[in-house]
């Protein structure tokens, strides 16, 4: 079923406030507003507040560059999980249709199996997804698994890579003691499963190697240096106008830098993460309607079960 995503307007965009980055600066940009109100009030105390040369402390052409890389960096971060998880979901759809029309079946036995091991590739990228986000496995894995298999995942420290074992072991089986595939469909069958692998291995890189942490702490540095260096500039030309003009750049400057940082790691909740969950869900539920739960003639064409 082909689900219809609502586009929203401009409108719906500028008020969007919760996939915004305003609640995570609102604090920071209060705070050099308030900075900005005590520089005037010094202003008109006549204290020698106002030091136009300060302009030239940090140059914002030095400042737009290093923010226009730490977003792009983050942005093609963000890109490259999204194709690697529709690249992972679409090995996944081919190992579930080879191991289906591939794999034939002698007796009730050989056709649990496969239908367990169908469901197993779901319960794999459910997996993947629970790993990323650093979460034990919860009930989706559990009730599809028996007691004994549900334990050993508890005990691994790789839970996706043991359900590839798992997968592996039963393609070893199909091919070494049943022989029911021959020796170019278990090596395509393998493939299947090492391109998930190498997927997965590519989210753990996105994962764990962000933006080096002396670049991130350097760039905020940076960036409080420059909007509190502001009411000096214009307190003076502005006077009280000072407070909001100052609130306004360092909202544009503050908002950019944390967009980098909302976006850096793309596997959470926020409602900027790629959901994650819906991918998951989604292809449980084809596996169920398309291959376990479909019509009698569509198993009849996918199996081959014998009479004994």
């Amino acid at each position: 079923m082909v689900k219809l995503i609502k586009r929203s307007t401009w409108l719906d965009l500028a008020i969007d406030v919760r996939s915004s980055v305003i609640r995570a600066i609102w604090r920071r940009v209060l705070a050099t507003m308030i900075f900005a109100f005590l520089i005037a009030i010094a202003y008109h105390k006549g204290v020698a507040v106002n030091q136009p040369t300060l302009a030239s402390l940090i140059p914002g052409v030095v400042l737009g560059l290093l923010l226009v890389f730490r977003t792009n960096t983050a942005y093609d971060r963000f890109w490259e999980a999204c194709k690697i998880w529709y690249d992972l979901l679409n090995a996944s759809r081919i190992l579930c249709r080879n191991i289906w029309t591939i794999v034939q079946v002698n007796n009730p036995e050989d056709l649990r199996n496969k239908i367990f091991n169908i469901r197993l590739i779901a319960i794999l990228i459910t997996a993947i997804k629970l790993h990323l986000r650093n979460e034990n496995i919860d009930d989706t894995i559990e009730k599809n698994l028996t007691k004994e298999q549900y334990l050993e995942l508890k005990q691994v420290h790789n839970v996706p890579i043991r359900i590839i074992n798992w997968l592996a072991e039963y393609f070893g089986h199909l091919y070494h003691d049943q022989k029911v595939i021959p020796y170019r469909l278990f090596v395509e069958l393998n493939r299947s499963l090492d391109q998930i692998t190498m997927l997965f291995s590519g989210c753990e890189r996105i994962l764990n190697t962000p933006l080096p942490r002396p670049y991130s702490i350097h760039l905020k540095h940076l960036l409080l240096l420059y909007c509190f260096a502001l009411p000096f500039q214009f307190v003076q030309a502005l006077d009280w106008f000072t407070i909001p003009t100052v609130g306004i750049i360092s909202f544009a400057l503050l908002g950019i830098e944390d967009i980098g940082v909302e976006i850096e790691n793309p596997f959470g909740y926020d409602r900027n993460d790629l959901p994650l969950d819906r991918f998951c869900q989604e292809l449980q539920a084809e596996i169920e309607t398309e291959w376990i739960n479909c019509e009698p003639n569509k198993i009849a064409s996918g199996i081959n079960l014998k009479e004994k």
